[in-house]
This record gives C-alpha cells, sequence and structure tokens, in this order.
C-alpha cells in the first residue's frame, strides 16, 4: 500500500488521548480522541476503520484540525481485531453492533455533549450505515462515502467475484497492517508470511481463485466467501443494509465518484434513504475514483471546479454536522449535486435519477451498427446475429472505469482502443451524434444471447468515441448466466450510473464481451456466445419528450 502523504495541517494538531472502548461481549477496542480545547463537553466526530487510527490515512480525508477549530471533539478507533483493538477481524460483520456501542459509550464522556455524528470513506462508510440501523442514543448525523451497500456487495457483483477488488484491498491494504499487528504481538508470532501485495500480479493470475495459500493464513474468511456467492446465504446477513435501510433515521450525506466501485452502491442507499419519512439524505457525486478527488484522472481533465478541494469537502462536512448537530443554517441546500463529465460543470438536482430522464432503447444490429428505436430502419435489428469466443486463457483485459489503483492502467476514462484489434470484443457503434447527449441515470445492457456452455458471463462496456479517436470508457458490468445453453435467454447487465453529456460529433459505442479480467474473475470455462434481437442498450436520455415512443420506463 502506498503511504499516505502527511498532510499540512497535521503539524498543528494538539496531542491526543487513547481510550479504551468497551464492547457488549466485554471485548476492547482502542481509540484516539482529540479535542479541541482541555476542558468542556464538545460534539464528537467518530470515525472507525480497519486501516490504523490516526488523524489521517486511507478512509479520512477531513482536516481534523479544521474540525478542531470548529469546536468538534475527533474520534477515531480500530475496529475489532485491527490496531490495537482486541478480538478478530471479521470484515463488516459485527460492525453495526460494535458501532452502536462505540456511539453510545462516546455520548457518554464527559468530553461530550451527548451529541456524536460519524464520518469516513469505504470501509468507514459503511460502517456508519450499520451503527446507524441500530440506532444508538447520541447519533445526530453521518456522512458515508465511496461506501458499498453490504458485504456481499464487497465481493460480488454480477454473480461474478470482483476478484479486482477483493484480493488488492485484503493483499496490499489490509495483509500489512494485520502482519505487522500480528509482529506487535511477540516472541510467539515467529516465522511470519511476507505481505503478499509484492505478488498481487501473480495472485490475481491464478485458477482457481481460491488457491491463495497467503490470504487465507491471514483471512480465513475468504474461503467462507467463496464458497458461498448466493446473496441470500446468512453468512452475508449481519452487513447487509438492505434489509437496514427502513431502521436508518439519521440524516445522512452520501457521496461517491463516477469511477468510484462502490458508486452504485452509494447511489442505492441514497435512494433508499430519500424515501424514508424522517430521513433527510442528501448525495453529491463528482469525477472521482475510489480514493482520490482530483481535478484531473486518467490524462482527463475536468476543469478547476472538479477536485475535491475546490469544493472544499471539509467545508461540505462541517456545513452538514453544523446543520444538524449544532441548527446552523445549511450553506447548500441542494438535494443531489453531481458533475457532469464532457460538460465539465456541477449541476443541482431536486433527485437522482432527474425527473426528466428516460431510458431510450439503442439497439444493436449487424454490422456494428447502434441506433434508438426511431431509427431503427438504418439499424437492422432483425438480423442480428453476432458471436464471441470466451477463453481463460485469454480474456479481455481490464482498461481502466471503475477499479482500484492498483490495477494497471489505474481508473478512470481510459483510452479503449489498445482493446481495437480482439476478436472476443463485439463494437456497436452510433453515427456522429448531431448535436449533444445528456445520459442522466443508470445505462443497462440487454440482449439474448445463447451458448455452447451452461454457464458463461457477459459483459458490457459504455464508451464516449471523441472526434480525435480517442475512446473514452463511461461505466461497463457483467452477468452470469446459469443453467444457460442452446436456448436463448434475456441476460440483463447493468453498466451502471453515470451524469454525462456526449458532445456534437461524438459516437455513443457499446461494446459486448465474455470477461473483463483482472476486474472480475474469469469463468474457468470457455464458451462460444451468440447475441440475436432483440438486444439493446437502455441509455437513461435526459430531456425527451415524455410522450416519445422509443422511450421506456427506468429500472428502479
Amino acid at each position: 500500500m502506498n503511504a499516505v502523504p502527511v498532510p499540512a495541517w497535521a503539524g498543528e494538531l494538539p496531542d491526543g488521548r487513547d481510550a479504551w472502548t468497551p464492547m457488549r461481549d466485554g471485548a476492547r477496542l482502542a481509540a484516539t480522541v482529540w479535542l479541541p480545547a482541555p476542558h468542556g463537553r464538545h460534539p464528537v466526530l467518530l470515525a472507525r476503520t480497519p486501516y490504523g487510527r490516526g488523524p489521517y490515512g486511507p478512509g479520512l480525508r477531513l482536516d481534523v484540525a479544521r474540525l478542531l477549530s470548529a469546536g468538534y471533539a475527533v474520534m477515531v478507533q480500530d475496529v475489532r481485531g485491527t490496531g490495537e483493538s482486541e478480538g478478530d477481524l471479521r470484515f463488516l460483520t459485527g460492525e453495526a453492533a460494535d458501532g452502536y456501542d462505540t456511539v453510545t459509550w462516546a455520548a457518554r464522556q464527559l468530553w461530550c455533549d451527548g451529541q456524536v455524528g460519524m464520518f469516513g470513506d469505504s470501509y468507514l462508510g459503511i460502517a456508519q450505515l450499520l451503527a446507524a440501523s441500530e440506532r444508538p442514543d447520541g447519533l445526530r448525523a453521518i456522512a458515508p462515502s465511496v461506501s458499498p451497500a453490504g458485504l456481499h456487495d464487497v465481493v460480488y457483483a454480477g454473480g461474478v467475484l470482483r476478484l479486482g477488488i477483493v484480493l488488492p484491498v485484503l493483499a496490499a491494504v489490509i495483509a500489512p497492517l494485520h502482519l505487522a499487528r500480528r509482529a506487535r504481538r511477540g516472541p510467539g508470532e515467529n516465522g511470519l508470511p511476507a505481505a503478499p501485495a509484492a505478488r498481487l500480479g501473480e495472485m490475481l493470475r491464478r485458477l482457481p481463485v481460491g488457491d491463495q495459500p497467503e490470504i487465507a493464513d491471514l483471512f480465513p474468511f475468504y474461503a467462507d466467501w467463496l464458497a458461498h456467492p448466493d446473496p441470500s446465504h446468512e453468512l452475508w446477513r449481519d452487513a447487509d443494509l438492505e434489509a437496514r435501510y427502513d431502521k436508518i433515521e439519521v440524516p445522512a450525506l452520501l457521496s461517491t465518484g463516477w469511477y468510484d466501485y462502490f458508486r452504485d452502491s452509494t447511489i442505492h442507499t441514497y435512494r433508499a434513504l430519500r424515501d424514508g419519512a424522517r430521513l433527510r439524505a442528501r448525495l453529491v457525486v463528482g469525477p472521482w475514483t475510489h480514493a482520490f478527488r482530483e481535478r484531473t484522472l486518467a490524462g482527463r481533465d475536468h476543469g478547476p471546479h472538479a477536485s475535491g478541494e475546490a469544493l472544499d469537502w471539509t467545508g461540505l462536512h462541517l456545513d452538514w454536522f453544523g446543520h444538524w448537530m449544532r441548527g446552523t443554517p445549511l450553506g447548500d441546500d441542494a438535494r443531489v449535486r453531481v458533475f457532469v463529465t464532457g460538460a465539465c460543470e456541477w449541476r443541482a438536482m431536486a433527485d437522482w435519477p432527474p425527473e426528466e430522464s428516460e431510458a431510450v432503447r439503442y439497439h444493436l444490429g449487424d454490422g456494428g451498427t447502434l441506433g434508438p428505436e426511431a431509427a431503427r430502419t438504418l439499424v437492422p435489428e432483425a438480423t442480428l446475429r453476432a458471436c464471441f469466443l470466451s477463453d481463460p486463457g485469454d480474456p479481455v483485459p481490464t482498461t481502466g472505469g471503475d477499479v482500484i489503483e492498483f490495477l494497471p492502467p489505474g481508473p478512470g476514462p481510459v483510452d479503449q482502443r489498445p482493446l481495437a484489434g480482439r476478436a472476443d470484443v463485439l463494437r456497436h457503434t452510433t453515427a456522429p451524434l448531431p448535436a449533444p447527449l445528456e445520459v442522466m441515470g443508470a445505462a443497462e445492457l440487454v440482449v439474448t444471447a445463447e451458448s455452447d456452455a451452461r454457464c458463461f458471463t457477459v459483459t458490457g462496456k459504455l464508451v464516449d468515441v471523441h472526434p480525435d479517436g480517442r475512446e473514452e470508457i463511461l461505466v461497463d458490468g457483467i452477468a452470469r448466466v446459469e443453467g444457460g445453453g442452446a436456448q436463448p435467454e434475456r441476460v440483463r447487465v447493468l453498466l451502471g450510473n453515470l451524469a454525462h453529456a456526449f458532445g456534437a460529433g461524438h459516437r455513443v459505442r457499446l461494446e459486448v464481451a465474455g470477461s473483463n479480467f483482472p476486474k472480475y474473475a474469469r469463468h474457468p470455462g470457455s464458451a462460444r456466445v451468440t447475441i440475436s434481437a432483440p438486444s439493446y442498450l437502455l441509455l437513461p436520455v435526459a430531456g425527451r419528450p415524455r410522450s416519445s415512443g422509443d422511450a421506456v420506463r427506468p429500472r428502479s
């Protein structure tokens, strides 16, 4: 794991005080508390992390010195089984109960005025939501960023192992910290294995994917994850937000990036919470990745207002917590604020997806054509028949998109032209657009597919083809088909949410294949997959007349 740069404000912090927080089962979790003043009672902002407690680091992106200057106490805790905390790491399982106990403990301390807010990214984000579902006394507001919607959501997508998240997180992020923790335990931990991060590339290529002795030694739950892909299995239940959304009552500021691999999960959480009669949920989406909020990504400069710094990330949170913990007016009352890529501008919206968006069918036709329903005379959809071979020995390589930073060439709108020579990728492209086209919402691929294999996978990728030839990935997805075969069946592939403006002269491209590796695990068997009519892209087009004959109701 790359070292996190020391922020300039770190030197301004007072010394923190360490504290043990007791859990209901007797375990003690280690925390550090920074106070804005040696005496008095203060509202507390709490973060619970598996990445090592401190004022900055993975998942901790707020200026703690500024939080203290605003009169907040800040508490950062090592979750169970990490850092100096007791117990064993269970990876999200049990975080609802531990979060409840921690909030309750903090609210009762002499240095707390009885009010607690929570903040943090990724694991720290879902830890807030799980704690909030238990409704601890004193919890006033939360701010989960780039957060999954459950443990199964971390491990699987479309029925396929999210190999390019699971292994990098365990091997390159958690394992070094876990080994350091074991080394601190003393002589009884001699002969510790080397950190597996240096072998990450080799580990990603191994078949079967469960053959990871380095991971199995450190994290026994990895084998359980692979053994139970069914989301209804009890293994996933404790950390599943779906059954907990209606129990979350506190206001939630949710944020993500268009190239965050938990983008759709964060947006799903917003939509689940915004319907609660007693809840205030807000959503911010920038042109960012899971870990970084910069203006430039994969060579694409989104402009001076695109970065988290330009948005005043800490100020946004101070505004949120100030309103719910101190009663100050919100400086930004937009329910939804998204950055529109292509147009390079922020927009405030009443909701997401915007009411004016309608899902328009763009049909795939022979010869690589792609066009909307109204133009079907130009798209011979009825004659569509195309096939591709999915070969686990030569999978389609992941090339950008919403991936973790460890996977080269990295996340973002990466140019797809290096894949142009592959025969195992079907490409369907519109004619140059006569006018700008804005899409706002979730894009989806629907194909009629048959195969010579009973089990296979279908991937889809939405690409913006620029007039200069650059082909920038926007969103992509995958779906596993089981029990299939020679009979055609309908396969739905969720590509993901986006807010993007295709410029005039640009072309919309959809790419269909059988793999996207190592973002997703390869299917172990070869398959020849044939797609036929009807097969189409559902594109959430903004601003179309509601009487349009080629519009269908978007899926929620």
